[in-house]
């Protein structure tokens, strides 16, 4: 299977201008050179960072203008997904070359990017590194070999799945609480399958959930937790409890087909370091994605 970056950006519903926008004026007012996002071995300054969300967004950095911070966190964590990724990558020896690149921007151009749009200066290393995956490159090869430990579980798993974000940290507290996950989940879950059942999912290999269930799922087991929320998807928010990891067999490269692209993405975020800017947000290792900042940016 041959993949392809999407467009338009796969962003959550902006939300109504309010008091917890991010500022992107204030923040250009006040750039410098210095790096405000590090992922790996590459550092990214406040000129190409806010370049990436205004081309990203949609929304234009200018004048009056402001981005919602959740819109700003999303269109982070796909730059730093999609960069950890080239940096993996990269550790294992695949640089895209000029013709890699030049195939790439052609696939992309031919699916309705935009030549003038400013995100085709960095689409196109991306792409390039989904057609090295997809073409099993020795270096893809590698990356997960080294790193299949990380990925290579069956998950025993249980979940609350909630409308919103604020209603996931609702539960948090409550099971912080002392509260009984099994009768939340009877309560709150608006997973009828799984909420009758007390929230259980039962046991499956990795590469049988959505990419943001099961990157925040790995990530909490490597990081010794049993419960990581809120996680985000396309059916709303989770809060998952970790019930039990069982070993598997180490499945070769070849056999991860269309998820070879996905586990690459789990492991690349897994294993690079990032270092964000406060005011665009925090990087969440365990979640495996940015949130917004508790506050607007400040002097």
């Amino acid at each position: 299977m041959s993949h392809l970056l999407s467009t338009p950006p796969n962003l959550r519903v902006l939300r109504p201008f309010a008091a917890t926008l991010l500022a992107v004026l204030f923040i250009a007012a006040c750039a410098t050179e210095s790096p405000v996002l590090s992922v790996g071995d590459t550092d990214l300054d406040r000129a190409v960072v806010l370049e990436w969300v205004e081309a990203r967004s949609g929304i234009a950095a200018v004048g009056e203008v402001t981005v919602d911070a959740q819109v700003t966190a999303d269109v982070l964590s796909e730059l730093v997904t999609y960069e950890a990724l080239v940096d993996l990558l990269a550790e294992h020896g695949v640089v895209a070359s000029d013709a890699d690149l030049a195939a790439a921007r052609d696939r992309l151009l031919g699916a309705g990017f935009e030549e003038a749009s400013p995100a085709m200066g960095r689409l196109p290393r991306w792409q390039a590194a989904f057609d090295a995956i997809d073409a099993g490159v020795a270096g893809a090869r590698s990356a997960f070999e080294e790193n299949a430990h990380l990925v290579g579980h069956e998950l025993c798993t249980s979940h609350i799945l909630v409308s919103t974000e604020g209603d996931a940290a609702d539960v948090i507290i409550l099971l912080d609480a002392g509260g009984d996950f099994a009768e939340l989940a009877l309560q709150l879950s608006q997973d009828p399958g799984s909420g009758s059942q007390g929230g259980d999912l039962g046991c499956v290999p990795t590469g049988a959930f959505v990419p943001t269930f099961e990157r925040a799922t790995l990530g909490a087991i490597a990081a010794g937790l049993s419960l990581v929320g809120p996680v985000p998807s396309q059916f709303g928010y989770h809060v998952i409890r970790i019930d039990q990891v069982l070993p598997t067999d180490a499945v070769p490269f070849d056999d991860l087909g269309a998820g070879a692209v996905n586990t690459l993405l789990t492991i690349a975020t897994m294993t690079r370091e990032v270092s964000l800017d406060g005011r665009f947000g925090t990087w969440d290792p365990v979640v495996g994605l940015v949130s917004p900042p508790s506050a607007p940016a400040e002097d």
